[in-house]
């Protein structure tokens, strides 16, 4: 059904579609887009793994990190912790469970999930309930448009949120820079060079002061970028957290990455043809946290910390976490704890691959202990 689809927005648009308009077809149509439809995402049934999914502990070290902040905010009597792209619900499980250690912080609390698939959304309340947290305590958005201008004290936080956002594919050729289209044949999908689609121009990469070699394809996240500045406008006091995998924009837009970071994945498989399984895999581009940062700041927000997973979760106390669990558990215990701790902060794994940006408005320049460590945001300024 979703070839049908994909065949008549190509015929509307005249025989060949922009690929940011494919990608937002093939991962949010209604009914059949990959992440609309009700099928395995997650775990080892579906295409992919978070870290919530591997460990607890980051979740709860994420609830201190949020604790911290509510302290620096003057420890307001409504925190709120909103989650954009909650997965199957394990991080908001983690927090909530964590927060009842610290009673004055609990009863702050108010917990706000912002999730466009309704099959996410029937999973996670299956997995508050299962953690033993009333999801109706919880509030269910489906659209950003639900939370208004200056709207927020707290966090707006988010993990493997951004690298799901539709992106325009680029590529520079010998006339200049063109963008990649989906057209349809006797062999099914294919992509083929168009001409920029607004707002992109030709001298997008030259404001930027980057000059891509002939050959090279990229991806440039407009769409993400709306997103973050409309989450900056509409937070009053706190933070803009955001975890996921990505570059700055000098990283990007290198000659290190010829082919950009457009990928699809299947079954725990990645795929180098984005328009393979339409519907039905994952599609994914890294963040480029550069763009992100700049959406925040014309938008009110101060650049914060910009780290990896790694020095965030080290800064938040993994090691000394680790430690008192070594003396509480079983020794196989510990060591299954251990190897997954390992994934999520070895360099060949998620720790140097996973990046932390927080943005703050209405917070004083104060020492985070996730970004005590290594603080990296002067990376972020070409």
């Amino acid at each position: 059904m979703i070839q049908t689809i994909l065949q008549q927005a190509i015929a509307q648009a005249g025989g060949l579609l922009p690929f940011h308009q494919f990608m937002q077809q093939a991962l949010y149509h209604p009914q059949h887009g990959y992440y609309m439809t009700q099928r395995p995402r997650l775990g080892r049934q579906g295409d992919f793994v978070t870290a919530p999914e591997m460990t607890s502990l980051f979740g709860e070290l994420l609830t201190l990190h949020c604790i911290e902040l509510w302290q620096h905010l003057g420890q307001p009597a409504r925190f709120q912790i909103v989650e954009a792209g909650a997965g199957s619900g394990k991080l908001a499980a983690d927090i909530c469970r964590t927060a009842r250690r610290f009673p004055a912080f609990q009863t702050a609390l108010e917990y706000t999930i912002l999730e466009i698939s309704p099959d996410f959304q029937n999973l996670q309340r299956q997995t508050l309930t299962e953690a033993g947290c009333d999801p109706a305590g919880v509030h269910w958005y489906d659209t950003q448009d639900a939370l208004g201008e200056n709207s927020i004290v707290g966090i707006l936080l988010s993990n493997e949120f951004f690298d799901a956002f539709p992106v325009h594919w680029l590529e520079m050729t010998n006339e200049g820079l063109r963008e990649l289209g989906v057209a349809w044949s006797e062999e099914g999908l294919t992509t083929r060079l168009m001409p920029l689609t607004p707002p992109l121009d030709p001298d997008y990469f030259t404001r930027l002061g980057i000059v891509l070699p002939v050959g090279m394809r990229t991806e440039v996240g407009l769409a993400a970028s709306t997103w973050m500045a409309q989450a900056a406008r509409s937070l009053a006091r706190g933070m803009i957290l955001t975890i996921d995998y990505g570059y700055t924009q000098e990283e990007y837009y290198s000659t290190a990455l010829p082919q950009g970071t457009l990928t699809g994945f299947y079954q725990h498989q990645k795929i180098e043809n984005p328009l393979h399984h339409p519907g039905e895999m994952d599609l994914t581009a890294h963040v480029q946290f550069t763009a992100l940062a700049q959406a925040g700041e014309a938008n009110g927000l101060t650049t914060l910390g910009y780290t990896t997973q790694a020095w965030f979760l080290l800064g938040l106390g993994l090691l000394q976490r680790m430690e008192m669990l070594h003396r509480s558990l079983p020794e196989a215990d510990y060591q299954r704890v251990n190897q997954t701790v390992l994934r999520l902060i070895m360099p060949q794994g998620m720790g140097d691959r996973f990046k932390v940006l927080a943005q703050g408005k209405g917070l004083a320049d104060l020492p985070l202990a996730g970004f005590s460590l290594n603080n990296r945001r002067q990376k972020l300024v070409r």
